[in-house]
């Protein structure tokens, strides 16, 4: 059985490392194709390679949970987890949603979703994520979600949610 988050609107499934495949090399309808940039593509074969060579049990960890309409069942988007844990239990986080998708709420009730998913787990602490300074509508996302930010990395914008 499928691994599923639900979550209001939006259905978070699991993907295989076949899906993930499939994503990868364009021969697949799980995801409306506006999402996958290179950027994407990249992180989609990244994860493929993470998974492949760990145990099954991690890969809700590894792999990317596809973001699934209810109503009509299309996939518009992306998120996951981009390791384990660190030693002080955060997680850094990712996602992507079709741009024709954006400005519609679905992204945060995503995010919100996977965060109780996090929750569950008492081994994490709660997440962060790294969004590009002019990526405004994921920093809006991601304060509506409660990240706070704590400063610039690498020129990345820091959000940090604790449980």
């Amino acid at each position: 059985m499928r691994e599923k988050i639900e979550c209001g609107r939006l259905d978070l499934e699991l993907l295989s490392v076949k899906e993930l495949e499939r994503i990868w090399s364009g021969k697949q309808d799980l995801l409306v194709s506006s999402v996958l940039s290179e950027v994407i593509k990249s992180a989609v074969r990244h994860k493929m390679e993470q998974m492949q060579m760990t145990p099954r049990e991690v890969h809700p960890w590894l792999g990317y949970w596809l973001i699934k309409k209810q109503d009509d069942g299309s996939g518009i988007g992306l998120i996951g987890c981009k390791n384990l844990p660190d030693e002080a239990g955060y997680v850094e986080l990712g996602y992507a949603v079709a741009k024709e998708h954006q400005n519609q709420g679905y992204m945060t009730e995503a995010l919100e979703g996977f965060l109780d998913w996090l929750y569950t787990h008492p081994f994490c602490n709660g997440a962060w994520l790294r969004i590009r300074p002019k990526n405004k509508a994921s920093e809006h996302v991601a304060k509506k979600c409660g990240f706070a930010y704590e400063g610039i990395q690498e020129a990345y914008g820091i959000y940090r949610y604790h449980f």
